[in-house]
């Protein structure tokens, strides 16, 4: 009996760790269709980058802002997969830049309650700083070392409810390759204490009336 409660509970809490788990956030890999490379969305004021490239339109589903799209192979991105830290299997064959004062966006909304934040960057030409916020409200702030590599941050933040999860570049915008590379996003929430036991609580319960019902 003492067994099978407690088989019961761990497949509550794993039910409910499960759950949190779940990543919020679509196109964590910001994966996309460019060739190389493409500027998306560039502030309103930038027509040409270093006065001679043009300004294009982007392709990653489910981001938006002024970022770049690269392919992590790409070499007029200083090829992003040979810096130290980076991983084929789990960063993929895209990345995003936020470069100078560039966003990059997605409109994703969350509930009342505690999550955890994680994503990969890195750096390219120069150091760069940006912001991390959610429905506006900053939660972080990263400053990315030129040659330093990949590293992974996480941030745990609580939200009364709202939508945007953005990553702000900090940089003014000039004739720069101030670069932090962002892959790898990805938001889950924190199970609270409360939920989790009345999860194994319901749990116990259905297990001590299944083996009343076979009596």
């Amino acid at each position: 009996m003492i067994k099978n409660i407690l088989a019961a509970a761990a497949i509550g809490a794993a039910a409910m760790g499960a759950q949190a788990s779940a990543n919020l956030v679509q196109n964590g890999g910001l994966d996309g269709t460019t060739s190389s490379y493409v500027y998306n969305a560039p502030p309103s004021t930038v027509t040409t980058y270093y006065g001679s490239v043009p300004t294009e339109a982007g392709t990653v589903l489910d981001w938006t802002g002024s970022f770049v799209s690269i392919t992590s192979d790409s070499g007029p991105w200083n090829t992003p997969s040979s810096l130290a830290g980076f991983d084929a299997a789990t960063q993929g064959g895209y990345i995003a830049g936020v470069q100078a004062d560039g966003t990059l966006t997605q409109a994703l909304t969350l509930a009342a309650g505690e999550y955890t934040l994680t994503w990969t960057t890195a750096d390219r030409g120069a150091d760069q700083t940006y912001s991390v916020l959610f429905g506006g409200a900053q939660v972080d702030k990263v400053t990315t070392i030129a040659g330093a590599g990949w590293s992974t941050e996480s941030v745990t933040f609580s939200t009364l409810g709202g939508t945007g999860l953005s990553f702000v570049g900090d940089t003014s915008f000039q004739k720069t390759d101030a670069t932090s590379f962002i892959d790898n996003v990805s938001v889950t929430a924190v199970p609270e204490p409360t939920s989790l036991l009345m999860m194994v609580v319901a749990t116990l319960g259905l297990m001590a009336w299944r083996r009343r019902a076979q009596v």
